[in-house]
């Protein structure tokens, strides 16, 4: 189906990029395909920013909170679950129902290892629980 001179699903990226501020097609097209843009996303900004010339200084304001942006999103992947969360999901994890929400969320926003951590410490945490209980039976009868 043809809409406007366009097939049906494809995108005007020149008449996207057009409305623009200069900072998200700075961020856009230094960053290329990096962040998840199409490349022909990149190219129409790329293409939009070389049609509006903007400051020298702008953009490289632009790239360097782009870089820090990226740099912040790389430390966040691998930050490890800290002491006092490992042992909140070791000995709450059976118990709360926010636990398993709470997992799917630090993945969610970025925290890939912290979610891993405690992924592990709720099923270590069933065994901490299963091994009390198992003792407590066993000793009390």
């Amino acid at each position: 189906m043809i809409q406007r001179g366009r097939a049906m699903g494809e995108v005007d990226w020149a008449g996207r990029m057009a409305r623009l501020p200069d900072e998200d097609l700075i961020e856009i097209a230094s960053s290329g395909d990096t962040d998840g843009f199409e490349s022909e996303a990149v190219e129409a900004a790329t293409a939009e920013l070389e049609r509006r010339k903007p400051d020298v200084e702008i953009i490289a304001d632009v790239q360097q909170a782009v870089r820090s942006k990226n740099a912040a999103r790389e430390g966040r992947s691998i930050e490890p679950l800290s002491n006092p969360a490992w042992v909140a999901f070791v000995f709450f994890g059976p118990f709360f129902l926010f636990t398993i929400p709470a997992i799917i969320m630090l993945a969610t926003m970025g925290y890939y290892q912290k979610a891993k951590d405690a992924g592990w410490a709720i099923l270590l945490s069933f065994l901490f629980w299963g091994m009390i209980s198992a003792a407590m039976a066993l000793f009390l009868g």
